[in-house]
């Protein structure tokens, strides 16, 4: 059984690259459609996805591990090994990235019309890249596919995306890959590091974790390591001030691109602080995690204070991401289980939540033309079921209880709260206790700013732009004429018909169509997990929980426990050690 998972596992990695080719192939020797064939790679790999995960044992425990030489071999330096495997940290996001997909493909089903085979085939090819960085156990096949996974995100947002879409893909793609790069070395410093102490050259992620903590770096230089991950990983999150590249991609970006992007690629940031920065640094982890939590806290309020005033209701849902996000930071380096099972948590619920507000956003954009929150108002008449699944997201987003995004913001919230009240320094108490109760603004912030945008889209007067037929899509009804909404009346009259309150849906004339039979699909799955997290919670944590408690070694389990312990070595002991050289007569005095 086991040696089947593991083909099975490699079989379901690459089977989008192999989608991929075909689409490419097919489209170039003439098929006018190559969309079913997209649809149907994605469903293969969404169903060997879950299966793999059914069969996931628990307990912490790896599963459907493959390793294979790669580069160079056991008899060389340099041993790169092909090696796949799942634990409960990678496990769901390795699930909800074969979803999204699915929910991408389906959302650009009629809004691409241009360049079809280039762009299913890039989202194919981009599935590849984060299924593989989820399942990577060798931290040069881990760096591969997290530096692939910008190729094709940047040609669908430089390619499909809106009207200053190449400025915003090369914004992406520059800022990504400076940090990355810094990554990439301290990567290297880590195997140069472990090499040194063992006298073995492993690129092996389990094999670098256990050598760093039977010979832990000096705690100076872990410093430097940490702050190099940190480079990449707080571009990925993105971690305020680092977050200017995200608003303008995700406006830019076509609808697919925004979906993968809120939901799967935006989690490898905080996925590389669980796998790489905390198991392996946790003395730099000590040092820098105050900077850390004050920024995520920032980044939770500002996201939250720019969404409140966007006026593109794209770039509103952009910076709630921002906001979400800290959240999701502020959980992981609470460093204790109970945020760190939420903020883990929370990366999924965002990813759900948030991948399908941007599938909502898309479907309306494709109907109207327009992302101008002023230009709606009463769409719940004409749009009740694509309103009613944008409300389901919005509560998801905003937390309330029965729904996935209470689940972790209550866990990382109460994590933050233990870490403040009972398990902080006296030198950092009164720190956490308000990084606690900030972020707790962060959450009724968040509910102002969704709530405000769903009553000026969907609530109040009925109020609809005009629809034009000149932008390559075929769904939208006849074009309207100039003054007039698309159902032939013009905005006054519909405005007033329904101020009135004679607008009952059934005597609304004909408009936009609302949600079809393919977006119905597209956007059902997230809502049943949304549901499931919520109700049944303890589902999911049980398979995350063994790996979060295992983050650590025995004695960093509680760094601030003993705070003095790894924080002070770097900074303070040469001054122990001229206090202990001034002999006993002064060193109590020195100390005083």
């Amino acid at each position: 059984m086991d040696n089947w998972l593991n083909i099975l596992l490699i079989l379901t990695v690459m089977l989008p690259v192999a989608g991929a080719l075909l689409v490419w192939l097919l489209g170039w020797s003439g098929r006018t459609d190559i969309r079913p064939l997209a649809l149907a790679v994605s469903l293969v790999t969404l169903g060997l996805t879950g299966w793999i995960i059914s069969c996931y044992p628990g307990g912490g425990k790896e599963l459907a591990v493959s390793n294979f030489s790669w580069l160079g071999g056991p008899d060389s330096i340099v041993n790169i090994r092909f090696s796949l495997g799942l634990d409960g940290l990678g496990l769901w996001l390795f699930g909800l990235s074969s979803l999204l997909t699915l929910t991408a493909i389906l959302v650009s089903w009629e809004a691409i019309t241009e360049r079809r085979t280039a762009f299913f085939g890039l989202l194919l090819l981009l599935e590849t890249g984060m299924l593989g960085v989820f399942t990577a156990r060798d931290i040069i096949l881990f760096y591969i596919f997290f530096e692939f996974t910008l190729i094709p995100l940047f040609f669908l947002i430089g390619i499909w995306g809106s009207e200053d879409r190449r400025y915003a893909a090369v914004k992406f793609f520059v800022f990504t890959l400076a940090g990355s790069l810094l990554t990439f070395l301290s990567l290297l410093a880590i195997v140069l590091w472990n090499y040194t102490a063992t006298g073995q050259m492993t690129f092996m992620i389990g094999e670098l974790v256990a050598g760093l903590q039977q010979h832990p770096m000096d705690a100076s230089l872990q410093l430097w390591v940490f702050l190099g991950l940190f480079a990449g990983f707080a571009i990925k999150v993105p971690l305020f001030p680092l977050h200017t590249w995200l608003p303008l991609a995700h406006t830019q970006a076509p609808t697919a691109g925004s979906v993968i992007l809120a939901g799967i690629l935006l989690k490898i940031g905080t996925y590389g602080f669980l796998r790489f920065s905390l198991p392996m640094l946790p003395d730099g982890t000590a040092v820098c995690t105050p900077w850390i939590l004050w920024l995520s806290v920032i980044g939770i309020i500002y996201g939250a204070l720019v969404a409140l005033v966007q006026t593109d209701f794209k770039r509103l849902i952009a910076y709630s991401s921002v906001s979400h996000l800290g959240f999701c930071m502020l959980g992981i380096f609470a460093l204790n289980s109970l945020g760190m099972e939420g903020g883990t948590l929370q990366m999924i619920n965002h990813g759900l939540s948030t991948g399908g507000l941007f599938a909502c956003v898309g479907m309306i954009y494709e109907r109207y033309h327009t992302r101008q929150i002023s230009e709606f108002g009463g769409l719940a008449r004409r749009l009740p079921f694509l309103a009613f699944f944008t409300l389901v997201f919005t509560f998801s987003s905003i937390g309330l209880p029965g729904m996935n995004g209470f689940a972790g913001e209550f866990l990382l919230l109460a994590g933050m709260f233990q870490r403040g009240w009972s398990e902080s320094p006296e030198q950092l108490g009164t720190q956490f206790m308000w990084i606690a109760v900030l972020a707790v603004s962060g959450v009724v912030l968040g509910a102002w700013y969704m709530l405000y945008m769903i009553q000026r889209i969907f609530f109040g007067p009925l109020k609809e732009p005009e629809v034009h037929l000149d932008h390559g899509h075929h769904d939208h009804g006849p074009a309207s004429p100039a003054g007039t909404t698309a159902h032939g009346t013009s905005a006054h009259d519909s405005h007033a018909h329904d101020t009135h309150g004679h607008g009952a849906i059934a005597t609304l004339p004909p408009g936009v169509p609302d949600l079809k039979l393919r977006e119905f699909f597209a956007l059902a799955p997230l809502v049943v997990f949304v549901f499931w997290i919520g109700l049944y919670p303890e589902f999911f944590l049980r398979s995350i929980r063994p790996n979060v408690v295992d983050l650590f070694p025995p004695a960093a389990r509680d760094l601030y426990k003993n705070y003095g312990d790894p924080i002070k070595r770097p900074y303070v002991e040469p001054l122990d050690e001229a206090i202990a050289n001034a002999g006993p007569a002064h060193s109590k005095e020195a100390a005083q």
